[in-house]
């Protein structure tokens, strides 16, 4: 029997487009669909010429995380699957753009806190409905405790409460909200972001902010910066004959 496809991609000029589309679980994955999911990680790995990933679901909901039934006998399965698709994800160095074009929950909320940008229909709702639905978010609070202040994640995490996209937006989880009309018109406006831009540049600008992030000291930060400048950056506009000039 074939295999149940609950997340496809397609590649068009230097765009990989994600799409998470599994209505009969509201856009949950199984083992096999996280497999899927990881599978496009490894396809954009093993593809240099791919500039972005852009990640979606269908209108009415974005990605709502796992669904596994222990009593099936497929716990390992599914714990496999998702051990290799967090291990892709971190490996991960292709921007992303999440396009969250529906409801978005649980380990849809890691996408968006992880991705490059993130744009958002309006009326969509995010959330985290682990403890209502009597488990404990701490997967998703890995990748999203970094993303929101201290008392509104609690709240989130403990309550089970959904808020707005514009509450996200606020919270600095979203580039933009959009209308209807407006959402893919948005998403291409920052795709264009690497397209125009040169990739080296993008790749050196995203590892700046990646090892400079996870640098408290002020002082550390300048030595990790003047080290990059002296080997990366000064050698990359030699090679590239840039100016830099305004």
């Amino acid at each position: 029997m074939e295999e149940k496809k609950e997340v496809t991609f397609e590649v068009k000029e230097g765009v990989m487009t994600i799409t998470i589309d599994n209505p009969d679980t509201k856009n949950g994955l199984d083992w096999i669909g996280i497999n899927q999911l990881a599978d496009c990680y490894q396809y954009a790995m093993e593809h240099d010429d791919i500039m972005v990933m852009i990640i979606t679901g269908n209108k009415q909901y974005f990605y709502t995380g796992g669904r596994v039934n222990p009593s099936s006998g497929e716990s390992q399965k599914y714990a496999d699957a998702i051990e290799r698709l967090t291990t892709l994800q971190d490996k991960n160095t292709t921007p992303i753009i999440a396009a969250v074009s529906g409801h978005c929950l649980k380990a849809g909320m890691g996408i968006v806190a992880g991705a490059d940008f993130a744009v958002a229909r309006e009326g969509v709702e995010f959330g985290f409905p682990e403890i209502r639905m009597g488990g404990v978010p701490m997967m998703v609070m890995a990748e999203t405790i970094d993303s929101m202040p201290k008392k509104f994640a609690l709240e989130a995490y403990y309550s089970s409460w959904n808020f707005s996209a514009q509450k996200a937006y606020d919270m600095g989880l979203l580039n933009a909200v959009t209308t209807d009309e407006d959402f893919w018109p948005t998403v291409e406006k920052y795709v264009h972001i690497f397209k125009n831009t040169p990739s080296n540049l993008i790749s050196m600008t995203r590892k700046a902010y990646e090892e400079l992030s996870k640098t408290p000291e002020r002082s550390e930060r300048r030595k990790i910066a003047m080290k990059m400048l002296r080997e990366n950056v000064l050698t990359a506009m030699e090679k590239g004959k840039t100016t830099y000039n305004v």
